[in-house]
C-alpha cells in the first residue's frame, strides 16, 4: 500500500468511526432535533468517506471499510454511560464532540504533516466541512451544558 493510500485510509477509518457513532446515537437519543442532526452528520461523513474511498480506488488499492479500535471503544463506552444515566442525550453529545475533535485533528494532521501533496490537497478540500461539523457539535455541547 502506498503512503498516499495509507494516509487516505486513516482518514476513512476515523470518518467511519464518526458515521457509526452518529448512526447509533441517532437511534438512541430521545430528542427529535438531535436525531435529525446526528443523521445529517452521519450522512455528511459517509459522503466524504465515499469520496476518499474513490481516491484510494483510483490508486488501485483497497479502501478501508471499517473504523478504528479507539472509535469502537468510545462508542461502547458511551452506550454504557448513556444507558446508566438519566441524561443520555447529553452523554452522546459530549462524546460525539470528542469524536469530532479526533476527526478534525486527523484532517489537520494530514494537511500539515503528510509528505504527499495529494493527501494535503484532499485534506484541505474537506477541512471546511470537517471544521463546520466540529464547531456545530462543540456549540451544541456548550448549549446543553449551560441549560
Amino acid at each position: 500500500m502506498s503512503k498516499t493510500t495509507s494516509n487516505l485510509n486513516e482518514l476513512i477509518e476515523v470518518l467511519n468511526d464518526g458515521v457509526s457513532f452518529y448512526e447509533d446515537a441517532s437511534k438512541s437519543v430521545d430528542n427529535p432535533s438531535y436525531k435529525t442532526l446526528f443523521s445529517r452528520m452521519a450522512s455528511t461523513k459517509r459522503s466524504i468517506s465515499a469520496d476518499l474511498k474513490a481516491q484510494v480506488a483510483l490508486h488501485g488499492e483497497k479502501p478501508a471499510d471499517g473504523g478504528t479500535f479507539a472509535g469502537t471503544l468510545r462508542k461502547g463506552y458511551t452506550d454504557l454511560r448513556a444507558s446508566m444515566s438519566k441524561h443520555g442525550d447529553e452523554t452522546y453529545i459530549a462524546q460525539l464532540e470528542e469524536t469530532e475533535d479526533r476527526i478534525l485533528h486527523a484532517f489537520q494532521d494530514a494537511l500539515t504533516s503528510s509528505d504527499r501533496a495529494e493527501v494535503r490537497q484532499i485534506a484541505q478540500n474537506y477541512l471546511p466541512d470537517v471544521r463546520r461539523m466540529h464547531d456545530e457539535m462543540r456549540a451544541l455541547k456548550q448549549q446543553v451544558k449551560a441549560a
